[in-house]
């Protein structure tokens, strides 16, 4: 989200002025921070592609990418309950008004996050006793549910 965005733009200007995340943030943060996590997701791009050197649009590209896709990974379920909000806001509106609209969002946001909490925890359990049995039958099939809820 946004101020997911902003947070770690502050952090990275931290990291910049080598003073640890949780200490008091600076006014030039957000922008030291922006630059600091561009050089952070260029040398990672450098890494993720075996180059040697500096980087360079390309790169940064591989980098931040991958940055992307991991905080999707890790946030997967606040994401999709805040898109579903979205759409309940919108029909809401169209069925109540501005108070449905309020309705709708908070009603889809709770439903879907729950909703897809109870899928990661079933997902994980399903991946738990796949890894259970492949350690004693000694197999080396693929773990679908560890593939689909990745």
């Amino acid at each position: 989200t946004a101020v997911d965005a902003v947070k770690g733009a502050v952090d990275a200007g931290k990291r910049s002025r080598n003073v640890s995340e949780g200490a008091d943030w600076k006014p030039g943060d957000l922008m030291r921070g922006l630059v600091q996590a561009a050089g952070e997701a260029t040398r990672d791009g450098v890494a993720m592609r075996g180059k040697q050197g500096d980087g360079n649009l390309i790169d940064w590209t591989v980098g931040a990418t991958s940055n992307t896709a991991d905080y999707v990974v890790e946030n997967k379920n606040r994401l999709g309950a805040a898109g579903a909000g979205g759409g309940g806001f919108l029909l809401g509106m169209a069925l109540g008004g501005p108070v449905g609209a309020v309705i709708g969002g908070l009603v889809a946001t709770a439903t879907t996050g729950a909703a897809l909490e109870t899928l990661d925890e079933k997902g994980r359990l399903i991946e738990n006793s796949k890894e259970k049995s492949k350690t004693k039958k000694g197999s080396d099939g693929k773990n679908k549910a560890k593939e689909y809820f990745a």
